[in-house]
């Protein structure tokens, strides 16, 4: 299978294979092109567009606004202030891989950020659906991989991999991580953990990950390599908290930063304690019936995670995949963005794949969420408490 290339036969006819990741492809971006074109037409005037904008205009609100900002003008060097003495909200928030690659094609170009940064998440998301099948065909095999492959691409959120936000280009780098400890490309991998730990908040994840691959593969001749690259995850982890305390003279610029955007949520209180912010989020959203809420939440991370379907995953797919709903776990404050913040655990889609009953209807319901997705997180209605 893993020596198989992209042009071999899908299961059904004599389609190659790239052909069918082409299609895949085409087919999730013109199902989410037209819902956001949809939405567009009716967006009224926000503090990001005036009404009715088009589909680039529309593709660059919400915090594609904070990487606009670095591509233009780079990260603040004094932090902002509220009127409480608190830092504020700022670029420093956003890893700067993104940015920095689309400021510099404005600058070959000559274009617009609204154009560049969809180009540049469109051609990340390509790169992340060839890589994607690669590592599924290890997975779960040839056949299941294209449905699984289809599954991601018409998930839910997947209309954040063409606006000018950093995800197509995080998973790509996460993919090749992955694929990179599933084939023993040590190199790979070490290239890839930097990169995907400055483009996306992943590092800590993957060093979460790597920790439990270590302990897992113990005994194995692979042990000395999942040591190093779990050092090269914690360094890659620390370094732009490290880069913002050099330029900003404040130890706790990052997360402090990142805490900005939480407030409103915490009655205005500095933060959350490690491992509580579920919790907490539990009972803003749902008060009293927080504790159902959070066992009912238990109860389905359980369940999946006990399916024969989703152990045969492997080692790597399963240590990343809840070593990231750790990390999660440990550190957010669940709002809307839940949604968003989830994707990273795409590898689950091959727990379906196998069935193509199952995988259709993950599919369908993935189209159905996108429109719901984009209406209650994506677009804009009046004061918006629901940040994608």
């Amino acid at each position: 299978m893993a020596g198989r290339s992209l042009t071999s036969s899908v299961s059904l006819g004599a389609v190659p294979r790239w052909a069918a990741l082409l299609g895949i492809i085409i087919v999730s971006r013109t199902v989410s092109t037209a819902l956001m074109l949809w939405f567009a037409a009716g967006q009224a005037e926000n503090p990001w567009t005036g009404a009715h904008p088009d589909l680039f205009e529309f593709s660059r609100i919400w915090d594609s606004h904070w990487y606009r900002i670095v591509a233009e003008v780079g990260y603040p060097a004094e932090l902002p202030m509220t009127g409480d003495g608190r830092v504020g909200e700022s670029a420093w928030a956003f890893m700067p891989v993104f940015p920095l690659i689309v400021r510099a094609l404005m600058a070959l170009s000559g274009a617009p950020f609204a154009y560049v940064s969809v180009v540049v998440s469109l051609a990340a998301f390509a790169g992340f659906i060839v890589c994607a099948d690669r590592l599924f065909r290890h997975l779960v095999g040839d056949r299941a991989a294209l449905w699984a492959v289809a599954v991601v691409a018409f998930s839910p959120v997947s209309p954040v991999y063409q606006v000018g936000y950093a995800e197509s280009l995080g998973m790509l780098f996460l993919t090749l991580v992955l694929i990179g400890l599933v084939e023993k490309r040590w190199a790979l991998a070490a290239i890839a953990i930097p990169l995907a730990a400055l483009t996306r908040p992943l590092g800590a994840a993957l060093t979460i990950a790597l920790i439990v691959l270590v302990v897992v593969k113990w005994k194995s001749d692979s042990k000395r390599a999942y040591l190093w690259l779990t050092a090269l995850a914690a360094a890659s982890t620390a370094a732009w908290p490290a880069i913002a305390w050099l330029v900003t003279g404040r130890m706790t610029a990052y997360l402090e930063t990142e805490l900005a955007w939480r407030r409103p949520y915490l009655n205005g209180e500095s933060g959350h304690g490690w491992g509580t912010g579920w919790w907490d989020s539990a009972k803003w959203w749902f008060h009293e019936s927080a504790p159902w809420v959070i066992v009912a939440l238990a109860i389905v991370v359980a369940v999946i995670a006990i399916l024969p379907a989703t152990r045969r995953l492997g080692a790597v797919a399963l240590s990343w995949s809840f070593g990231y709903l750790g990390y999660l776990v440990l550190v957010l404050f669940p709002q809307s963005s839940i949604f968003r913040l989830l994707a990273p655990m795409w590898p689950l889609a091959g727990a379906v794949s196998r069935s193509r009953t199952a995988s259709i209807v993950a599919i369908g319901v993935g189209i159905v969420g996108q429109f719901f997705w984009i209406q209650w997180c994506w677009s804009v209605q009046g004061s918006d408490w629901t940040p994608p």
